[in-house]
């Protein structure tokens, strides 16, 4: 089992409880961050992953005390 912290930026709040921006969750070993973002339903609305400064591929798998920040897509008009 490893423990990640998640940073939810942006609108992505409100994939967590109460809106919060971050949540630390218990996983089991081998959890990747598209699994993660699976979990949270948010498979459509992730632009970018990164633990801790370095971004990562959705396929990267997560360490214990691992930071994981998503960030939403990005519009402009």
């Amino acid at each position: 089992m490893i423990r990640v912290e998640v940073h939810m930026h942006g609108n992505l709040r409100r994939f967590l409880p109460d809106g919060v921006s971050s949540v630390e969750l218990d996983l089991p070993d081998g959890t990747r961050v598209c699994d993660v973002i699976e979990s949270l339903r948010a498979d459509d609305e992730i632009w970018l992953a990164s633990i801790g400064e370095d971004v990562v591929p959705v396929s990267a798998q997560l360490s214990d005390s691992a930071s994981l920040n998503l960030f939403p897509i990005l519009e402009g008009g």
